[in-house]
This record gives structure tokens, sequence and C-alpha cells, in this order.
């Protein structure tokens, strides 16, 4: 039997893979293109690709149809990240995030595969000052925390009227190996820039807010130990780091961990409309996860990926 991974070749999916890989599961990549990743070679060949666009319904159905006695569970991860870029596309972004997850859920519903992890996002919360738990109210403050906010929407209506085993996990600002920081949005390349080399930091505003990123690895981990664990109490869970950074002492802090100097140009206010952290209490206390990567050594790691990827390219 397999997992269904969607975006599996993504920035989160592939670390994903990967740790379901290390855990002994078989893997189903759906995604529309494959990567070679290097963290993601098998010897024993336990990963398929299947190329599938998740607004492509027929395909969906196919790829069902062929894999219908091999797939144990799905965990659906394929959708656009948020950011500036996601405005300027809403509808398409939004079909995709959103009727994207619709498509999982009813091609699962109609083959019967009953475990669906959906992997949400702190956009939900919008903004705060404070650090939210699973059950305070989705108040999303932009288009994308909406997208996600309505999956899982729809998600906890498929498990109350179809008995869907529904659990989403909502992430908060991943960082970690598998993507450059130039190659995502404005905010994580200014964060983690100087580790490509980039010592002018510029962004409009920032220097008043507060982020927790967490390290892919943990995240991977997390989503992994949630899609395993036979019976859950809850249909959502947190992951974080649980420690927050004001952006400027962030890129510092990131800076001195690989002896580079940086000098900071960022501009009052919020930079996304975004609180400090989520709290993943829940996600700890019934799954016992903690992280195992502060800044410094997820820092240290990714760092040392990018040297690798600089020196391969």
């Amino acid at each position: 039997m397999s997992v269904l991974v969607t975006g599996g070749f993504g920035h989160i999916g592939s670390w994903v893979c990967h740790d379901l890989l290390k855990r002994g599961h078989r893997v189903i990549v759906a995604d529309r293109l494959r990567r070679d990743i290097s963290y993601l070679q098998d010897p024993e060949d336990r990963i398929t690709h299947i190329p599938v666009d998740v607004l492509d319904q027929a395909s969906l159905y196919e790829l069902f149809l062929q894999q219908k006695d091999t797939i144990e569970g799905v965990i659906h991860i394929a959708g656009l990240m948020g950011g500036p870029l996601f405005s300027k596309k809403p509808r398409h972004h939004i079909d995709i995030n959103t009727m994207g997850t619709v498509n999982m859920l009813e091609v699962c519903r109609l083959f019967s595969v009953n475990r669906f992890v959906y992997i949400s996002s702190g956009s939900v919360y919008g903004v705060r000052d404070n650090v939210p738990l699973e059950d305070d109210p989705l108040t999303p403050a932009d288009v994308y925390g909406a997208a996600k906010a309505s999956s899982e929407f729809f998600g906890i209506q498929y498990a109350k009227e179809f008995g869907l085993d529904f659990r989403a996990i909502r992430v908060y600002f991943a960082y970690g190996p598998g993507r450059f920081p130039s190659e995502l949005y404005p905010l994580y390349n200014a964060v983690f820039g100087c580790l490509a080399g980039q010592t002018r930091i510029s962004l409009p505003a920032g220097a008043d807010q507060s982020i927790d990123y967490t390290y892919l690895k943990d995240i991977a981990r997390a989503i992994c130990l949630l899609y395993e664990k036979p019976e859950v109490n809850y249909r959502q869970y947190n992951v974080s780091s649980g420690v927050c950074h004001e952006i400027p002492e962030l890129i510092r802090t990131i800076a001195d961990c690989v002896g580079v100097s940086v000098e900071l140009s960022i501009g009052p206010g919020r930079i996304m409309p975004r609180g400090p952290s989520i709290d993943s209490t829940r996600l700890r206390g019934e799954l016992g996860f903690s992280p195992e990567y502060d800044i410094a050594k997820g820092v240290t790691e990714y760092a040392a990926w990018i040297r690798q990827m600089k020196k391969a390219g």
C-alpha cells in the first residue's frame, strides 16, 4: 500500500515524501512536473511519480482507478504558496488551492480512500498580536488565507457528511533545503538571502513584525506523525517552532550563523498580514511532537545545502 502525496516535489511535499520513505512507506507523488531531488533518491524504488493536475478531475479519476488497490491514504499539499503573487491572479490561485482540495476530497469519497491529511496554513488566523490556538476563530486577512480556511471547512463537512477521516495541519513560515531563497516570496528571500550571498537586504515594511519560522524537517515529521496516528482527537492541528523573532533581529541572527555582515533597510509596520506564531500545544501533547531544530541548527544545515547545490550546478 502507498501514501498518495499531491505536490510531492514541492518545498514541503518533498520532505514529507522523504520522511514517509524513511518510515518505510511506499509513496505515489501526484505532481504536474517531476523534479530530480537529491534527498528523494530511493534505491528500493518505493516512490512513483504520476503527473497529474488537481484541477483535472478526469486525470484524478484515472489515477485512482489505476491505483485503487494501492492507495491507503492521501496527504494533500498541492497548491500555491502565499505571498504577493497570489493576489495577482486570485481567481486562478483560489481555484488551485480550494477547488483542487475539493476535487481531492471528492475523488477520495468516490473511491473510499478514508485517510486525508490536508496541509493548511497559519494564514487562516489573519492579523494577530497573540499566538492563536486551533479553536480560535478563523479570520483570514487575505485571499490566500481565505482559500486555506475554505478548504478546511470543506474537509470538515466531508468528514461530517461522508465519514472521511479528515485532518488538517496548519503550517507557519517553513524554511529549509529544496528551494533557494530567491525562488520564493520576497520576505523569505530577505530573511534567508544572506545564505546565498545577499548582503544588502531591503523590505518596504516589517521592522515592527515578529515571525516564527519552522524548519522543514520538523514540519515534515509533524505531518507524518499526524498521518500515521490511527485515531486523533481533533480535526485541526497547528505546527510551529514556538520561537518568534523580530524580522530585523532574525536576519541578523541568520547572518551571524554563517559569518556574514548584512546591511538592512526595512520599513516600519507589517510586511504580511500575519501574527507572530501559532500555538502547537495540541500537536505536542497528543502526538508527542517537539521541534528538533532551532534557528541556528536549521540555518547551518540549510546553508550547507545551498553551498552543495551551487557547487554541483
